[in-house]
Parts: structure tokens; C-alpha cells; sequence
């Protein structure tokens, strides 16, 4: 018998109680993960309501076996296992598969003259994003993760030649400096009109000076588009974040993004913040004209 324990407030599962505010998340990322599988959900899920082993790592077992509980309850619809008692081979095989997919292109030889061309090419859901995935994995300090929420995803082409990759997704949750200034421009849900610049990559071969302002400033009239297309949401605003240990943000500053501040080092991790990072530098970029103006205005006044 599983022990599952109703509670005013929702239920324990696995010795974990979960409220009715967890349950509406699992059912929300179940909905909206559907297509990724069990195993990715399980990670989404547990990323959201912070559930962690005391080394850090995520209780995803755990919590596919609660998602189990919870469908064999009818609370929500699980998609098809994909169970396999190879485990290990397979691992080995995505490894593989990875590996297999950036030997296909030339990622050493130096490229040093400015491209006369840079293609934006669409990498989600379809072959383009394995590569993605396979690029930013391997080259991006901060690796491929799987988005939480709405997302674009880009390679960055000239001649067939992989210059990099960048993608966009949805931005950060409560950012008191930002949440301020959209405020003053009369934009009250930035969850839905700004967007985030989550990875942005030059490849360790490409020595073009400028070329990644030049980037960002093609990115965001793309993505302006793509997403207003692909998400029916148009959105006023782009955000990042800077790690200033390791950079200064100077093709932000080239590209007329502006730095609000610093971060105060906390990241949401479910319904809590937790002040376990190192504070980012935060830069906006207003995607029309007049955003644009008035976002310099304000801080300039600032």
C-alpha cells in the first residue's frame, strides 16, 4: 500500500506534504512538459518546489514515483513510460549521440573575418535544436538546460560555418529594480512581455571583434517576431543577466543594453528564494523605439 496521507492543505506523499499550490504546479508542469517525457517533468517539478537530496542533487525519483500516485489517483495524466532495463547503454548512447552530432562540423578551425551574412536559425523542436543542445552542452559555462516555461532557440550560421548559438526565454520571476522600471512604463506583467536572454554563445574558434553586439542586435529584432508569432505575445523587453567575475557585459553596453543594478544573489527555487548565487549584473534592452527612449530616460534620471 502506498502511503499517501490527506491533509486541509492537500497531502503527504512520500513523507512530503504537498500543498494545494504544489499540486497545481505538478498538474501545470505535466500539461505544459507533456512531450518531454517522465524523467524531464520529474526534474521540472522538483526544480520548482526546490525538492532536493542534502547533497543538492534533485529527488526526481522520488517524484516520478509521486507522479505515479498522483495518476493513479486521476489527479493528472502522465505520458507513456519509457522504461528500458538498458539504462546504462543508453546514457552511453546520448553521449555518444552528442559527440556524433558536433563531429559533423568544423568547430576548431579559426574563423578571424566578419561574416557578411548571419543567419538565425529556428532550433526548436526539430533537428536544429539536437545540435543546439550538443553546442551549448558542450561550450556554454553554464551548459543546456531544459527551459522552464516559454522559449527560442537560435543557431547562428554564416556559410554552413557554426558561429554560435543564443536563445531566449521566459524572464525571471520578481526582480525589484526591473519589476520598478516596468512599472513607470506602464507595464505591469513582465512575465509575459519581457523575455530573457538565457544563453548567448560565441564559439571558442570565432575571433571576429564585435561581432557579438552585432549579434544582439539582429537577435532581438528576430526574436521580437518569432516569439509575437510562435507565442501570440508580443514582448516590449529583453533581459539578462552577467556573471561579472567572468565578464563585464561589453557587447551588452556595444548593443545600447542598459545596466540597472546588480542581483541580490537569490534564485526561486518552488514558492522560496535562496541567496546562494553570486550577484549579476542586470541589463535591459527595449524592444521598440520608444521603450527604448523612455527606458533611458528613467534610468538617466536615476
Amino acid at each position: 500500500m502506498v502511503p499517501m496521507t490527506q491533509t486541509t492543505g492537500g497531502m503527504i506523499l512520500r513523507g512530503r506534504e504537498f500543498s494545494n499550490s504544489d499540486i497545481a504546479i505538478i498538474r501545470s508542469c505535466v500539461s505544459e512538459y507533456y512531450n518531454l517525457g517522465r524523467t524531464q517533468i520529474s526534474k521540472i517539478i522538483c526544480e520548482m518546489l526546490n525538492w532536493r537530496q542534502p547533497n543538492g542533487w534533485l529527488k526526481d525519483r522520488a517524484c516520478r514515483e509521486v507522479l505515479r500516485i498522483l495518476e493513479s489517483k486521476d489527479e493528472i495524466n502522465l505520458p507513456p513510460s519509457k522504461i528500458n532495463k538498458k539504462n546504462n547503454a543508453i546514457r552511453i548512447e546520448k553521449t555518444d549521440d552528442k559527440e556524433k552530432i558536433l563531429s559533423q562540423f568544423d568547430l576548431t578551425t579559426p574563423i578571424v573575418d566578419f561574416p557578411d551574412e548571419i543567419k538565425f536559425v529556428f532550433a526548436k523542436g526539430n533537428k536544429h535544436e539536437r545540435v543546439w543542445n550538443a553546442i551549448v552542452d558542450k561550450y556554454h559555462y553554464l551548459g543546456n538546460q531544459v527551459a522552464v516555461g516559454r522559449a527560442i532557440k537560435y543557431l547562428l550560421l554564416n556559410d554552413n560555418k557554426i558561429l554560435g548559438a543564443i536563445s531566449f526565454s521566459s524572464a525571471s520571476w520578481h526582480l525589484i529594480q526591473r519589476d520598478i522600471l516596468l512599472g513607470n512604463l506602464g507595464i505591469s506583467q513582465p512575465r509575459d512581455y519581457v523575455i530573457n536572454n538565457s544563453r548567448f554563445l560565441i564559439l571558442p574558434n570565432v575571433k571576429v571583434k564585435n561581432l557579438a553586439s552585432c549579434i544582439l542586435s539582429l537577435a532581438t529584432k528576430q526574436v521580437t517576431e518569432d516569439w509575437s508569432s510562435y507565442y501570440s505575445i508580443t514582448p516590449l523587453i529583453a533581459e539578462t543577466f552577467v556573471q561579472p567575475s567572468l565578464y563585464d557585459g561589453t557587447c551588452y553596453r556595444a548593443a545600447n543594453w542598459i545596466n540597472i543594478g546588480t542581483t541580490k544573489g537569490y534564485a526561486k527555487r518552488g514558492a522560496y528564494y535562496h541567496n546562494s548565487q553570486e550577484p549579476k549584473l542586470i541589463f535591459l534592452y527595449g524592444l521598440t523605439k520608444n521603450i527604448r527612449r523612455d527606458l533611458s530616460k528613467m534610468v538617466l534620471e536615476n
